[in-house]
């Protein structure tokens, strides 16, 4: 009869042990939330006629636990050329500002693949190649991204030097 006890207050506190063990492994560890780390890179590649050719990356490595999966991905290019003077952001001081907008939002999802992924343990680059004025002389890049499935947004900017 008594080790009946025994084994039966065993059985519950494994079950009691193992609910801790869930609970903190999903709900305050988060294992299995988004856990990306996002990047830009930058290279250029040259100029041809007035243009100033350029690849950028959008980097994303997954050091989550589950696969993710986006559904957006929009990059925008804002500029400063030679002749332009440097100012800082009005409402954002000390910023500076970029004031030449490339008219860019675009989406850097091609409409047949639907989303790119990230597998676990996996730094993904996706390549963009475009073009800018040769007269610019810095970049700022910015690119944003939203999980698939959720309204959660990401988003990552740089600035570059590229010349003259």
């Amino acid at each position: 009869m008594e080790l009946t006890i025994l084994f039966e207050t065993i059985k519950i506190g494994l079950v009691v042990l193992a609910a801790f063990f869930t609970y903190y492994k999903f709900f305050r560890e988060g294992s299995h939330r988004q856990r990306i780390e996002f990047d830009i890179d930058f290279q250029n590649l040259g100029v041809k006629n007035s243009d100033r050719i350029i690849e950028l990356g959008a980097i994303a490595e997954n050091k989550g636990n589950v696969e993710q999966k986006f559904k957006s991905m929009r990059l925008r290019i804002r500029g400063i050329d030679k002749d332009s003077e440097l100012k800082e952001l009005d409402n954002y001081k000390p910023r500076l500002a970029f004031p030449i907008d490339l008219e860019t939002n675009w989406e850097m999802i091609p409409e047949k693949f639907n989303y790119f992924f990230v597998r676990p343990g996996v730094k993904q680059r996706f390549p963009i190649v475009t073009k800018i004025p040769s007269n610019w002389t810095h970049i700022l890049v910015k690119i944003s991204f939203k999980y698939k499935g959720t309204r959660d947004i990401h988003t990552t900017e740089r600035a570059f030097r590229i010349g003259n």
